[in-house]
């Protein structure tokens, strides 16, 4: 999906008017947000807010891919239930930057009590240089992997203490 949204994200024009104002001023747009909604359209440019917005998170992680492709995440949780048929990247003003949807197709689902993280692959060159970037929320995804990390780490630690030893038994064997 990462290749499609790349091709069909559209930016509106109010996100663009705001875009335009900073880099006037010496500043970035920040992009802070992504939300997720139940509605499936082609958007025109025009949105101001998403036809049926469900949630609204923080990015969770991003990087910087060159050729002007930003690629960041939101983990999409909690114990509402939805399918998503449209994105939407916001600004930290609340402005909607860019919108993502298709008319009539389902992009993905959201099940109760579910995390869903999803990634995309945003393709700024219609925006002037220089003038976006992407603001991580406090919640990134290296903190989302602490307890998996921590887990991994002391079953390494384990397993190099059985190493070790079994490592001075045989040279306490070979020493005889």
């Amino acid at each position: 999906m990462t290749d499609e949204i790349t091709r069909l994200v559209r930016f509106t024009s109010k996100g663009l008017d705001e875009v335009l104002q900073a880099k006037n001023q010496g500043l970035k747009g920040e992009i802070t947000h992504i939300g997720a909604g139940t509605g499936r359209y082609d958007p025109d440019g025009t949105e101001v807010a998403l036809r049926d917005e469900r949630q609204r998170v923080a990015i969770v992680d991003y990087e910087d891919l060159g050729e002007r492709q930003l690629r960041m995440a939101a983990l999409f949780d909690g114990d509402g239930e939805y399918e998503i048929g449209e994105f939407g990247f916001y600004l930290a003003s609340g402005t909607l930057l860019a919108v993502y949807s298709v008319a009539g197709k389902l992009l993905t689902y959201k099940a109760a009590a579910a995390r869903v993280l999803q990634k995309f692959t945003l393709d700024v060159s219609p925006l002037p240089a220089d003038s976006v970037t992407i603001v991580v929320g406090s919640e990134n995804l290296n903190l989302l992997l602490a307890e998996e990390i921590a887990i991994m780490a002391a079953a390494s630690v384990g397993n190099m203490s059985r190493h070790v030893d079994l490592m001075f038994r045989v040279m306490h064997l070979e020493a005889k």
